[in-house]
């Protein structure tokens, strides 16, 4: 279609922007804009400031009856009418509602694949609205979750909104970046843009303010024993256990009557003060001998066992850790100044020390725990070698 031959209805001002008017759909390649959103089946679709729903309508033809359309207006003769074409057209994937965009929206956390707002923004006061919208959207945003806006070109033309009404590209991204979000594409479609963005992953920021790029762990003390070597090694190929399990435990029994030191920086010597009238103490130590990419894993064969399926890492007591810090109780002999003499230390010499914190009983869960079965089976097999070991 030829742009002299659209019919230009696009008339608006901020105090007329709720009434009825004619959908952008039919000014512009329909057919582009959704090769562009990339629909999938199944995909959860958010329009807000639907209009007529002739978005809402052509999505749910692509995401199927597995998928989800929730159409959003604050106008209430609008959504009447996408009602009847909902019901007239048989279809069963698509809610719409009367909702103002630009309060809380009606949707759960992390449920909606795309967010999708066609000319709408430009009608609203985006310095009003712009912080409980944008974050609202990302609220309900899956993690890869995107959300697509067209809008007017900053440009004089023969229909729409009037240019100071108008939003440029660059306007538009200066604005939605400050709520989590990053530019991905820019679709020229005429008259009017396409732009995209995805959701950012979140940076958490700590008690100081720093994100978390900047967080420093500074080791408190070093760990000097006999091992040489862990009994699980992680590298790129995932978790290997070195020898068999029965070795493993043999060596680890030893351990346990065998005495570690874990020497503490000696300007930090008061900061024991105290600890040995515990008798047991919880060491987190960093795993210094996994490798960056044994570090980059997600998911493991638990304790390398291949018969079992693999498992998310924080499901599992692997030492292969995006951060390795890992736990141990140990039972304490004796304190000598800056060191510890402890019982049960399986970490690898020269392992250093993050913190130390006295083990009380009553801090702990004393019902019973849940666990999967998976976890269940490999206890009961460690305690089985654990027995023939001490026969």
């Amino acid at each position: 279609m030829d742009k002299s031959d659209i019919n230009c209805e696009h008339r608006c001002d901020r105090h007329d922007q709720h009434k009825k008017g004619k959908s952008s759909f039919w000014m512009q390649d329909s057919d582009l804009v959704f090769r562009k959103l990339d629909l999938q089946s199944g995909d959860f679709f958010l329009d807000l400031g639907c209009g007529p729903g002739d978005y809402s309508i052509r999505a749910s033809q692509i995401i199927g009856n597995s998928g989800r359309v929730y159409a959003l207006d604050r106008n209430p003769d609008s959504i009447a009418d996408l009602r009847n074409k909902v019901v007239s057209e048989g279809l069963k994937n698509i809610t719409a509602e009367v909702c103002d965009i630009s309060g809380p929206l009606p949707v759960k956390d992390g449920s909606v694949d795309i967010c999708f707002l066609s000319t709408v923004l430009h009608s609203l006061n985006l310095a009003d609205v712009e912080e409980t919208l944008f974050s609202e959207i990302r609220r309900v945003l899956k993690p890869s979750g995107r959300v697509a806006i067209i809008e007017c070109k900053k440009e004089v033309q023969p229909c729409g909104p009037p240019i100071d009404m108008r939003i440029s590209p660059e306007e538009l991204e200066g604005i939605i970046t400050q709520y989590g979000f990053e530019r991905i594409s820019l679709t020229d479609l005429g008259y009017n843009y396409l732009i995209q963005f995805e959701k950012a992953p979140e940076i958490l920021p700590d008690q100081c303010g720093q994100t978390s790029g900047d967080i420093v762990l500074r080791p408190v003390g070093v760990i000097k024993n006999r091992i040489v070597k862990p009994f699980l090694v992680a590298d790129g190929n995932g978790l290997q256990m070195q020898g068999d399990l029965e070795d493993a435990l043999g060596k680890s029994g030893e351990m346990l009557e065998e005495v570690s030191n874990i020497i503490i920086d000696e300007s930090l010597a008061e900061i024991l003060e105290g600890i040995d009238e515990y008798s047991h103490l919880i060491i987190l130590y960093w795993a210094h001998k996994v490798p960056e990419d044994g570090r980059s894993l997600t998911k493991v064969h638990p304790m390398g066992r291949e018969s079992i399926s693999k498992k998310g890492i924080f499901s599992t007591c692997s030492p292969a850790r995006p951060n390795p810090v890992l736990m141990t109780v140990v039972r304490l002999k004796e304190r000598k100044s800056n060191v510890l003499e402890v019982f049960g230390l399986e970490a690898v010499d020269g392992s250093p020390v993050v913190d130390i914190k006295p083990y009380v009983k009553d801090f702990y869960p004393q019902e019973e725990v849940r666990i999967p079965v998976w976890m269940r089976q490999l206890q009961d097999e460690v305690g089985k070698v654990k027995s023939r070991n001490q026969m």
